[in-house]
């Protein structure tokens, strides 16, 4: 939920990859698969909620999760239900952009999401729990994003210089070269790294990744607590 990439790779092809960073209870060790909209879903499952950080679908829409909107903010429960269930809600929706637009979300916790499909486009939905922001990206940019909820103004900063300087090297990466950015890049720093642990109350607890290549995708998912790993391709 808390650091995510994105590398264009052309054609609408792309790698998006996300860390999770969440209590160690909430590790998810496989990947799952739901019928949503006439269509097959596969994630990875939140154990507490049964929600998810990132889904892809069988037509090719992805949706990516981070906690917060633009700062941290308050949480103000109880709320009516988890993040992570609005990431399968979305689906039900015959595009990403009319479900940010109409759906519902008061009292609901702040959230950014990332939707991405071939067809319809690349866009960044915030809710601060009082209003909407949607915006379309450019999808030949590479992008990072890092969670407002952990990670202030400055750290979110300091972590995109270490995304951008790692670019200047790999200018063209490939999955493998992703991940291990996400294990190893920028400084190590226990508190404010890509791989995090504080006090084992929130740590870095898995990082799954979806390779949408020649009309074809690729999700995959690390559980880093229990280093069980799973992968599926349609």
């Amino acid at each position: 939920m808390c650091t995510v990439t994105f590398f264009p790779k052309g054609n609408h092809q792309y790698i998006l990859t996300s860390n999770r960073d969440v209590a160690p209870d909430r590790h998810a060790n496989e990947l799952l698969a739901q019928k949503i909209n006439g269509q097959l879903v596969h994630y990875p499952k939140d154990p507490k909620a049964g929600g998810t950080w990132m889904a892809i679908g069988e037509q090719g829409r992805m949706v990516c999760l981070l906690n917060g909107g633009f700062t941290k903010h308050d949480p103000k429960p109880p709320y009516k239900k988890s993040r992570g269930l609005i990431v399968l809600e979305s689906f039900e929706w015959d595009s990403f952009e009319s479900f940010a637009k109409t759906y519902d979300f008061h009292h609901i916790e702040p959230f950014t999401l990332i939707g991405l499909n071939p067809v319809e486009g690349f866009f960044e939905f915030r809710w601060t729990g009082k209003m909407r922001f949607l915006r379309k990206l450019n999808n030949q940019t590479p992008l990072i994003w890092s969670s407002a909820t952990l990670y202030d103004r400055a750290i979110r900063m300091k972590r995109k210089t270490w995304f951008d300087n790692w670019l200047k090297d790999h200018q063209n990466p490939n999955l493998i070269d992703v991940v291990d950015f996400h294990q190893s890049g920028g400084q190590a720093d226990l508190i404010n790294g890509f791989i995090m642990n504080r006090s084992n109350i929130v740590c870095t607890t898995s990082i799954s990744q979806v390779q949408f290549k020649a009309g074809k995708t690729e999700i995959s998912h690390l559980d880093l607590i229990s280093q069980e790993s799973s992968a599926i391709n349609f």
